[in-house]
């Protein structure tokens, strides 16, 4: 059994479906995206990111003339461009789901920065729809979990209702490339709401991604597998960096059973579900029991499937 736990279905869905052929994958996790890139007009979140901007010593961020909430504005527009579907809603991903209930399973998505109603009525959509997991990103989705009371909503609505929270932690492409406006996914934030709450959370990325400094918050997210058992990472487009002989043995540590294979389909250039796989497969740090287990059995586990047959 594969199970890719982290696709974006960016692309038809006939598309997915024959790379997953392709790849041997029996199951895929289509994610949710629920951003309003004007968010980053509201006072609170607008101070913050001008803030970290100026005092960012990464490239010449902190010279550039222009306000960063335009270069942020203009980042969405040219992702909507080229990704029209980058804002998938709860339902377009559940009626993915229902045509293809053999093949997908669908996580939502809920934006903190709304009301309280607002985050309510999304989780109780996500609820009546079937989801599985509930996909939230603090760099596109411009919220501090530390500092979002209704981050902690959904925290606790997952622990409640056995959904899996698959969170962004480490940069993201465009200005968040900058490490000091993408701090807000650092895993550390974390710790003070995983004392409190105790949701089955993957850290997508597992702390590392970053273009200009792979593994850049790798530490943070393994000192927080190692407190909290709940705690997950998934290796989607860090695959390059977890698959090596250091990290795995930290990882290790921790447990392997709680390393799950991911691709970030398609959105990482260079890559896709085949190659997720084979970077796995062709791992001569791992047992053939611990690639078994990465590929599918622990994403089975914490999704609650049988480990005999995808359906």
């Amino acid at each position: 059994m594969i199970i890719d736990i982290h696709v974006h279905p960016f692309l038809h869905e006939s598309k997915i479906l024959e790379e997953m052929k392709r790849a041997s994958v029996d199951c895929a996790v289509l994610l949710a995206v629920d951003v309003d890139p004007l968010d980053v007009e509201k006072p609170e979140i607008k101070s913050k990111l001008q803030k970290r901007h100026m005092e960012s010593s990464f490239g010449f961020n902190a010279l550039r003339s222009a306000p960063i909430e335009d270069e942020i504005k203009r980042f969405y527009q040219g992702l909507i461009s080229y990704y029209p579907e980058l804002k998938s809603s709860n339902q377009e991903i559940a009626s993915l789901v229902t045509r293809n209930p053999n093949s997908f399973i669908g996580f939502g998505s809920v934006n903190p920065n709304k009301n309280e109603d607002y985050v309510e009525a999304k989780l109780e959509e996500i609820s009546t729809l079937g989801l599985k997991g509930v996909k939230m990103l603090p760099t596109l989705q411009l919220f501090s979990p530390i500092e979002n009371e209704n981050f902690e909503k959904i925290c606790e609505y997952c622990e409640k209702n056995k959904k899996v929270l698959l969170y962004h932690t480490g940069c993201d492409p465009g200005p968040w490339e900058n490490p000091e406006l993408s701090e807000d996914a650092n895993p550390k934030h974390l710790k003070p709401i995983l004392e409190s709450y105790n949701p089955t959370i993957v850290l997508a990325h597992t702390g590392s991604y970053s273009a200009h400094k792979p593994g850049i918050w790798f530490d943070e997210a393994y000192k927080l597998g190692k407190k909290f058992d709940n705690v997950f990472f998934d290796s989607s487009a860090v695959s390059s960096f977890i698959y090596s002989e250091k990290i795995l043995k930290r990882l290790g540590d921790i447990g392997l059973d709680r390393l799950l294979y991911g691709s970030d389909f398609p959105v990482v250039l260079g890559s896709d579900m085949k190659y997720e796989v084979n970077v796995i497969k062709k791992c001569t740090y791992l047992t053939e029991d611990e690639k078994e287990n990465i590929l599918g059995l622990n994403a089975a586990r914490i999704l609650n499937l049988p480990t005999d047959s995808h359906t």
